[in-house]
């Protein structure tokens, strides 16, 4: 399966020069765990949870206070939305990362995440047991030998 059957297309993203605080509210008004910082040039870093309760209890000092440059990862980590799901957990393991934003040419067109892949990985298992299920039936039932 492929990177765009399961990344999320409305992706949460700030500006460039905006705070931490701005950051935490956007996530919770998109309920995600990242944003991706853009300038007009596009995405070029991004900000996760974990980015904010560690600049709030590293810093000592009010989260409106904190630039976004200053908390943000960069380079961004992404990938082809054409790229298997495969792929992807491989980079986000060599990386070190739980997201990558999915750029096709030079446009940001979504992101995936680990939880992502996991839960398709997860739907495609479900769909072989309930296969193997069938054949066993299959298999069992006098009228099908």
């Amino acid at each position: 399966m492929r990177v765009d059957e399961v990344m999320t297309e409305d992706v949460a993203t700030i500006g460039v020069d905006s705070s931490v605080a701005s950051c935490a509210r956007s996530m919770l008004h998109h309920g995600a765990g990242s944003v991706v910082v853009t300038t007009d040039r596009g995405p070029v870093g991004i900000v996760t949870e974990s980015d904010v309760l560690r600049a709030g209890v590293s810093s000592d000092t009010p989260l409106s206070s904190i630039p976004t440059r200053a908390v943000m990862s960069h380079p961004i980590k992404w990938i082809r939305p054409d790229s298997t799901n495969r792929m992807a957990a491989q980079k986000m393991r060599d990386e070190r990362v739980k997201k990558l934003v999915v750029v096709d040419g030079t446009e940001m067109v979504g992101i995936v995440t680990a939880t992502d892949i996991a839960f398709h990985v997860s739907d495609v298992a479900r769909g072989v047991g309930e296969m193997m299920e069938l054949k066993s039936k299959w298999e069992s039932d006098r009228r099908f030998r």
